[in-house]
């Protein structure tokens, strides 16, 4: 899956290359995240993300991102059971309408969740892969820095979680 999807997205980006005007660019996001998970685990998860892309005049981008959570816990009568994400992956994003200091965006991407958890009888460690779609939208108010808020579904082969709803706010820089 991962070598089908890489595959695919190198191809895309060698089509395209050709005719477009590539700008590079590094961001960070604060993601709030909402997974579908085990009754005794946390659900709600603050999230930072640091990225690196290209984007495509007109067209789109192409992202990688790494994130990380903070520790959350979570009581369910004595027990306390504490959990964190790890999670890698790439994002394909489409400019659905360009305006001229800005952009409605949706995205497709791949995502590799790990979930550690622990509570008073075992630590557990559990990875899954996930499709990541999304919209949202991008306002550039400078040639060089954009701000974008995104919101995300993602569905996850996991045996901790089987979903989850995320809200992504941040920063990128692009470079010229």
């Amino acid at each position: 899956m991962k070598k089908i999807l890489l595959a695919t997205l190198a191809v895309v980006c060698w089509a395209f290359a050709a005719e477009a005007q590539l700008k590079p660019y590094v961001g960070f996001d604060y993601v709030n995240m909402t997974p579908n998970l085990r009754d005794s685990l946390p659900d709600n998860y603050d999230i930072g993300n640091i990225n690196a892309g290209v984007a495509y005049s007109d067209w789109g981008a192409l992202e990688i991102f790494a994130e990380r959570s903070m520790r959350e816990k979570r009581n369910v009568g004595n027990d306390v059971t504490r959990g964190r994400l790890y999670g890698y992956g790439a994002d394909l994003l489409v400019n659905g309408f360009s305006f001229s200091q800005g952009a409605i965006l949706g995205s497709v991407g791949y995502g590799r969740i790990t979930a550690k958890t622990r509570d008073a009888h075992a630590n557990k460690e559990e990875k899954g892969n996930a499709l990541r779609l999304g919209f949202g939208g991008e306002i550039n108010p400078t040639l060089n820095w954009g701000f974008r808020a995104m919101f995300r579904y993602s569905l996850a082969d996991s045996d901790a979680f089987k979903n989850a709803k995320e809200f992504a706010i941040g920063a990128r820089y692009y470079f010229y």
